[in-house]
């Protein structure tokens, strides 16, 4: 039993790493599609601090709607592969609200460091450049 909580702890590691990866990529992707937008959003007046603070909350909404879809998903995989892989094992499907718990937070954290990342690269927008791109 002890060597199969280390393995948990070493995959949940990876996952944590993985998502720091994956979650930084996308939010680059992102934000290089919408330079354009925030040069507009600049040169209407608003300052990189509250362009920032809209990015910030774009992205905790997203995490919130990812959450909400990938907890039940998450649990209906989880069931099926147990049932499928496992079935001669007699294994049973434990969930502890720790471990909700625990994946929420894990989740937010990661997402809003990397949502300041990656919103700090506003201060660097070539306004004039960003819009002069879309001809």
């Amino acid at each position: 039993m002890e060597v199969m909580n280390e393995l948990i702890l070493l995959l949940m590691v990876a996952a944590v790493i993985l998502c720091l990866i994956v979650l930084y990529n996308l939010g680059t992707l992102s934000y290089i599609e919408r330079t354009n937008e925030m040069s507009t959003l600049k040169v209407v007046g608003f300052r990189d601090p509250q362009i920032e603070r809209i990015l910030i909350s774009q992205n905790i909404w997203m995490t919130v709607l990812g959450i909400l879809l990938g907890l039940p998903t998450g649990i209906l995989v989880l069931n099926y592969l147990l049932d499928a892989l496992a079935s001669e094992y007699e294994l049973v499907l434990v969930f502890r609200w720790t471990t909700f718990v625990l994946s929420i937070v894990v989740t937010f954290f990661v997402s809003i460091l990397v949502s300041g990342l990656v919103s700090r690269n506003n201060r660097k927008i070539d306004m004039v450049e960003a819009l002069k791109g879309t001809e």
